[in-house]
């Protein structure tokens, strides 16, 4: 079976020659506003161990975040930090950051602190989501005007070559990359989405935290990563699509219960970080099942 092919409909070049797709939302903000407004009561953001939030939820405690963070002076464009672990919490305070029209920079939980040190203050960064403290907390508020050719986040890099270095991403490029998503892997309302890749990571705030919103689906966090439960979590949450790097998947099927696990509703698995190829799923230690079949037939990179 081969991937399907990329849907290029609806692609316009400018005089500027860069391709760009018609009638997308200007803004995070807007994008996240119309899922809302058609899946209110639906679930949205799940946290395994944890607390589980709909779509009207989400946007009534992000904008509460985005009310607390103006009443501490916090002004549009201005840059604000989340030193959060995975979570709903840390989605919140995105969400909340973009909602306030200030720009996020998600900082690496793995960072030693003379590197966070460094992203804060290179980042300008006003104020910081500090783990153990609570969210900022106002009336709600929406900046709902923004453009997007506006700056959305700054994702600093590993620092492999030196002191990590601030990639600026623009509402235009965070909805690019959703739409591509969408037509690669995600189909309308309902899809779930386990994220057990850091959220501070392009890969899962980026490429699965975003489109899922967008498409009205429920993206499921794992705080931190397990093998048993990341298999367990599959089956309970029934989950759809799964995005990690290749030896996580090889760890998974080589577990002596996999063939135990009700993996029938994966449908899509995303790899990352290191390349990945088809395999023959009887090297491993179970015989082929649907996720591993998904993985040899269906993976997209």
């Amino acid at each position: 079976m081969a991937i399907h092919p990329f849907d290029e409909s609806g692609i316009v070049r400018g005089p500027d020659g860069i391709a760009r797709y018609q009638n997308r939302p200007e803004s995070v903000v807007s994008m996240l506003r119309a899922t809302v407004d058609k899946h209110a009561g639906s679930e949205a953001l799940v946290e395994v161990g944890g607390e589980r939030i709909t779509y009207q939820q989400l946007w009534d405690s992000a904008a509460r975040i985005a009310g607390g963070l103006r009443d501490l002076g916090i002004q549009p464009e201005d840059r604000v930090a989340i030193r959060l672990g995975n979570g709903i919490n840390w989605c919140l305070a995105f969400f909340g950051i973009q909602m306030a029209g200030a720009i996020t920079v998600p900082v690496n939980t793995r960072f030693s602190e003379s590197e966070v040190q460094y992203v804060l203050t290179d980042s300008g960064s006003r104020f910081v989501f500090v783990p153990g403290q609570a969210l900022p907390h106002g009336s709600p508020f929406a900046v709902e005007h923004l453009d997007y050719q506006d700056v959305s986040a700054i994702f600093y890099t590993s620092g492999t070559t030196g002191f990590p270095k601030g990639a600026m991403t623009t509402h235009e490029g965070f909805l690019s990359n959703t739409e591509n998503c969408r037509r690669v892997a995600l189909t309308p309302h309902g899809q779930r989405n386990l994220v057990s890749v850091p959220l501070f990571h392009v890969t899962g705030c980026n490429s699965q935290l975003l489109p899922t919103c967008e498409t009205g689906g429920v993206t499921v966090i794992m705080p931190t990563f397990d093998v048993q439960t990341f298999l367990k979590t599959i089956e309970k949450e029934r989950i759809r699509i799964v995005t990690s790097v290749p030896a996580i998947f090889w760890l998974a099927i080589n577990q002596p219960n996999f063939k135990e696990i009700d993996t029938s509703t994966v449908g899509w698995i995303g790899s990352t970080d290191a390349s990945a190829k088809p395999f023959d799923a009887r090297n491993a230690r179970t015989s082929a099942t649907s996720l591993s079949a998904a993985m040899s037939v269906r993976l997209s990179v």
